[in-house]
C-alpha cells in the first residue's frame, strides 16, 4: 500500500463518517424538508463514497475496500426499516381518508 498524507486520510475518514450520517438521517428525518435534504447528502455522499472508492482501486491502495463497505453499510441503512417488528407505523395524511 502506498503512503498516503495524514490529510487525506482524515479526508477519507470524514467522508466515509458524514455518508453514514447521511444513510442514517434518509430513515429518521422527521420533516418533508428535512428528509428531501438528507436524500440528496446521501445520494452526493454515495457518488463521492463510489468515486473514492474507485480512485482507491485505481491507484493500488487497499483503502477501496472500507469504502466498498461504507456503500454497502449506506444501502442497508437507507433500505431497512429501523422500528422494531412489533411497532405500528402511524397513518396520516390525505391518502388514508382522515
Amino acid at each position: 500500500m502506498d503512503l498516503i498524507s495524514a490529510g487525506a486520510l482524515v479526508a477519507w475518514i470524514a467522508l466515509h463518517a458524514v455518508a453514514l450520517v447521511a444513510a442514517w438521517g434518509t430513515r429518521v428525518a422527521a420533516s418533508p424538508r428535512i428528509e428531501l435534504a438528507m436524500q440528496i447528502l446521501f445520494l452526493a455522499a454515495m457518488a463521492a463514497v463510489g468515486v473514492t472508492a474507485w480512485a482507491c482501486h485505481q491507484m493500488d491502495l487497499s483503502l477501496w475496500i472500507p469504502s466498498a463497505v461504507t456503500l454497502v453499510a449506506m444501502v442497508l441503512t437507507a433500505v431497512t426499516g429501523l422500528r422494531p417488528t412489533g411497532e405500528s407505523v402511524p397513518l396520516s395524511g390525505p391518502s388514508v381518508g382522515r
